[in-house]
């Protein structure tokens, strides 16, 4: 089962991928509207209600509404089916980009990143982390934060104590991978952007391919070892 620990980093690192890429997409291609988190979305939401833009404000309650409801449905999926959401998520991403493709590029930005409001929040709560490390693939700040406070605490740790260095190193390189891979990612957003326009969304199906291949291949690896427990156990 180990490639398929590691398989479940690629995996993450993957997510991170496409999360940086549709963060890059919503920035630089939807006037600096964040799609992937709700923090901005929510206090925007606050000023439009006091400033009595109703049409904004609605928009933004819309976009609210579609993060909370990607969560819920996460939630009645994990409790009551046995569904690998891994493969939802995929399917749920590219759905995104399909939408996403079809978006007039001088319509509304909040309206027209619903797609990625819903994609992002599910895949939030599917792709948790890995390696025991609780670390989002659609956002950098909490990373960010671990990665400094994990070199920090290597650094600062004395030199007698191999494993507690080790731990903070291990866990730096973690966040800071992902944090890598994700503004990689953004770059790459930005240069479609700036070559293929609006439609530089599709680029996003490479990484999910990807992710879709290291899933399928993770469940046979699955697969095979619970079939080889059950032969070990009739025998």
């Amino acid at each position: 089962m180990k490639w398929n620990n590691r398989s479940e980093v690629w995996m993450h690192f993957i997510m991170s991928v496409c999360g940086g890429f549709l963060g890059g997409y919503a920035v630089f291609g939807r006037m600096a509207v964040f799609g992937s988190a709700q923090t901005a979305n929510l206090i925007e939401l606050v000023g439009d209600i006091l400033g009595r833009n109703t049409t904004d404000a609605l928009l933004r309650f819309g976009a609210l509404v579609l993060y909370i409801a990607a969560m819920v449905i996460f939630s009645v999926m994990s409790k009551k089916t046995a569904w690998n959401l891994k493969y939802l998520v995929l399917l749920v991403d590219t759905a995104a980009v399909a939408v996403l493709s079809t978006m007039p590029e001088k319509m509304d930005p909040v309206l027209a990143l619903y797609p990625v409001f819903f994609a992002m929040s599910f895949q939030w709560c599917v792709f948790k982390g890995a390696e025991g490390y609780a670390c989002s693939t659609i956002f950098s700040t909490n990373n960010l934060k671990q990665t400094v406070l994990s070199f920090a605490e290597y650094f600062l740790t004395d030199r007698e104590l191999v494993e507690e260095r080790k731990k903070s190193l291990k866990k730096g390189r973690f966040f800071g991978e992902t944090i890598l891979f994700f503004h990689a990612s953004v770059a790459a957003a930005y240069a479609g952007l700036q070559f293929m326009g609006l439609s530089a969304v599709w680029l996003v199906l490479v990484p999910l391919s990807a992710g879709l291949y290291v899933t399928e291949t993770q469940e046979g690896a699955i697969r095979g070892w619970i079939s080889s427990l059950r032969f070990k156990n009739a025998a």
